[in-house]
């Protein structure tokens, strides 16, 4: 299990190589990694509106999917 969540916080981490991947990584990072117990409560961590962080959170779940999907089909670079 510690190796899957290695895997997470490093494809994470990643996404901040990317300009528009920034505050998708940081949204990322605060709902699943910093123990917020809620996303309204990692909005205010990020000090956003809800509706930005939900944005913000979403692509990065795409960014995310994405990366990890590359990552599989043709391996690590």
């Amino acid at each position: 299990m510690q190796g899957l969540k290695d895997l997470l916080r490093e494809a994470v981490e990643a996404l901040a190589g990317d300009p528009r991947g920034v505050r998708a990584k940081e949204a990322l990072a605060a709902a699943f990694f910093s123990g917020a117990p809620t996303q309204e409560a990692a909005a205010r961590r990020l000090g956003l509106p809800y509706g930005t962080f939900r944005r913000h959170l979403r692509q990065g779940l795409d960014l995310l999917c994405a990366s990890l999907w590359e990552k599989e089909l043709y391996g690590t670079a």
